[in-house]
């Protein structure tokens, strides 16, 4: 593959014509003008791979689109998205993409530098694998590392895993190859939410899976991410039904929306309510020190645990937590 070009060449290089080599990034978009100048500028410098960015406006009222054409990038279409959830948004995108493969990435997220050349590269080398995944992070609205999220599993092939009903990482942290993803008909719109784990539990249906502990995505927790405008009580009901569609295609070949007959969708009152964002990035901090703390590494953990505190002193747990980490001794001390 070629470098990146240089300030002498071109600053945006063409697409190969045939798509060979070529990634599409679909990134669904709806009221991001806070997020999208920084979620675009880290997907841009990709280096070491041909690339279009696909961004679905699925009926934004702000300034999204004027400020996503402001950066005048050869490399950016916008597409109307059909206004019908992130499922429908998402494959207005896979329709239009020219790319061999194709990656998803939110309107408020990031991808890390040089995430996509080292999974080109890796589905290049093997083709008898659909899609690879790193493991993804959380950041807050600053850009600050919260936490990293199946970081500890190995480099193993997942496939088995998937069809186990297990999920491995973020959808966004995923490559796929885009004829395998047209094949089995994209995101299954009748998925309000949790369509990511549908298609990846249907993905493993197809093809192999490889995942690769290197972090490949970073989430943005924050007040008006999509997480916490979902209802969570509807969340809860669309995880559990990927779940059983995956256990009805494995009894009779096929689930209740393949063969036309969804259940009604309903509220489970059991669900929680979705925590405050400023309290579930206290939590993930409050995690992390402990395991940072089970492996030996005190002062590390306390310094976790101080910023956990600092998120929101007003929590008796964060002030618990801390001086339990003060007073615990370390395990490998």
């Amino acid at each position: 593959m070629e470098n990146a070009p240089t300030s002498r060449e071109s600053p945006h290089r063409n697409l190969l014509s045939n798509g060979e080599g070529t990634i599409s990034i679909l990134i669904p978009m709806r009221n991001a003008e806070a997020w999208i100048t920084s979620t675009l500028k880290l997907c841009l410098t990709q280096r070491n791979v041909d690339f279009e960015i696909i961004i679905i406006d699925d009926g934004s009222t702000d300034r999204s689109v004027e400020v996503v054409r402001s950066m005048n990038d050869s490399r950016i279409r916008i597409i109307p998205g059909p206004q019908k959830g992130i499922s429908a948004a998402f494959n207005a995108g896979l329709a239009e993409a020219k790319g061999q493969f194709l990656a998803r990435c939110d309107a408020d997220d990031l991808y890390p530098p040089d995430r996509l050349a080292w999974q080109v590269e890796f589905l290049k080398s093997h083709p008898d694998f659909g899609a690879v995944c790193g493991h993804f992070a959380t950041i807050d609205e600053h850009n600050e590392l919260i936490s990293d999220h199946y970081e500890e599993f190995p480099a193993e092939e997942i496939t088995q895993i998937l069809r186990d009903g297990k999920s491995r990482s973020h959808m966004c942290a995923y490559l796929f190859r885009t004829d395998i993803l047209r094949r089995i008909g994209g995101c299954r719109e009748w998925f309000l939410t949790s369509e990511d784990a549908d298609l990846q539990f249907r993905l493993a249906e197809t093809t192999r899976i490889w995942f690769e502990p290197k972090r490949a995505y970073l989430y943005r927790l924050h007040s008006t991410s999509i997480t916490h405008q979902q209802k969570a009580a509807e969340r809860k009901f669309f995880e559990r039904k990927a779940r059983d569609f995956q256990l009805q295609r494995q009894q009779t070949g096929k689930d209740a929306l393949q063969l036309g007959t969804p259940p009604p969708v309903e509220a489970d009152p059991s669900a929680p309510h979705p925590l405050p964002a400023k309290q579930q990035i206290q939590d993930l901090l409050i995690s992390k020190s402990w395991r940072e703390h089970k492996l030996g590494a005190k002062s590390l953990a306390l310094r976790t645990g101080w910023r956990a505190m600092r998120r929101d002193a007003s929590r008796a747990a964060a002030w618990k937590s801390l001086f339990a980490l003060l007073l615990k001794p370390s395990r490998k001390q």
